[in-house]
């Protein structure tokens, strides 16, 4: 081949490259304001809705509706990168718009659904990659903590959320600090396995006490960086590396030293799966909710609070 030949080829190759790379981009323009955007890995996640999520004013849930169903409505197949959070109506809505813009899927666990793992029904927790669990107002039967801890332990992500001492929002003697914690603590699967108990105290602060280390991904993501975290009467955390020696801290009250205690949010990992543990309900509040519901918006009050999340997700995700 002459040197005349080459020169037209690499010149036509050249072309064509343009030629696709534009009509690339357009494709993809036009595909991000019509339809969903597609992961390249889609996951599943499980928002809990049987432990008196709406009890009084709380509404931790994806979609409230008269009672939260297993697919929020409208279908998230109508998710579009423009779609905003109150496309549904719950206190986590813009939580599961956000995952859903990036082709996960979410659903919800209703009330009197079983938590299970292991079995056959259609919504067990082996079907699903992460397991969120925000501000339980009730107990965990011993058959649940086997399942959410068989759960972890087999590859799943369980994302932990707790609230101050004292928010039992349906009188029954029990709070979220307290419900995790008898979790942790009295299970047939192992005492204490993720190295983790919510302290019971009650704090309100913004912190930029952060760990420093660059490589993390729930601080330093795809989502993009956390830099603070807003307490607005939530519980701290403590780790105890004996019990776990994967527990770590990441965010700490902006007085404390980065130690086991004074903690906001925390990781940790038990058998194959991973654990998220944040003392505060609010910064996942998207201030929608219920009629009624004094809610707050929390996940736009601070840039890092949906950046937290989010990250958290889909490390949770394995993603």
């Amino acid at each position: 081949m002459n040197l005349f030949s080459k020169i037209v080829i690499a010149s036509f190759a050249i072309i064509s490259f343009s030629c696709d790379k534009e009509n690339e981009t357009n494709a993809s323009s036009k595909a991000t304001t019509t339809a969903a955007i597609t992961a390249v890995t889609p996951k599943k996640f499980l928002f809990d809705a049987t432990k008196a999520e709406t009890a009084g004013n709380a509404d931790w849930v994806l979609d409230a509706d008269t009672s939260p169903q297993r697919f929020p409505t409208p279908a998230q197949s109508n998710v579009t990168a423009t779609t905003t959070e109150s496309f549904w109506r719950g206190g986590l809505s813009a939580w599961g718009i956000a995952l859903a813009k990036l082709g996960h899927t979410v659903e919800t666990l209703p009330s009197g659904t079983a938590i299970t793992y292991g079995g056959t029904g259609a919504q067990d927790l082996k079907n699903y990659d992460v397991f969120v669990v925000d501000e339980p107002n009730t107990r965990f039967t011993a058959a649940q903590k086997t399942a959410i801890l068989n759960f972890v332990k087999n590859g799943g992500g369980l994302f932990l959320i707790a609230n101050h001492s004292g928010s039992d929002r349906n009188n029954d003697g029990w709070d979220s600090a307290s419900i995790w914690n008898d979790l942790m603590t009295t299970n047939s699967v192992k005492t204490n396995p993720f190295g983790i108990s919510i302290t019971l105290n009650n704090i309100s602060e913004t912190t930029s006490n952060r760990l420093s280390a660059t490589t993390n991904p729930i601080l330093n993501g795809s989502q993009g960086t956390v830099s603070q975290l807003k307490y607005s009467s939530g519980a701290t955390i403590s780790i105890n590396t004996t019990a776990n020696a994967t527990a770590q801290g990441l965010i700490w009250r902006g007085s404390s030293s980065q130690g086991t205690s004074n903690i906001m949010c925390a990781t940790s990992t038990f058998g194959t799966g991973r654990v998220v543990v944040i003392g505060d309900s609010s910064p996942a509040d998207d201030g929608t909710g219920a009629s009624g519901d004094t809610l707050y918006p929390g996940w736009t009050e601070l840039a890092s609070h949906a950046i937290l999340h989010m990250n958290a997700s889909l490390w949770l995700a394995k993603l």
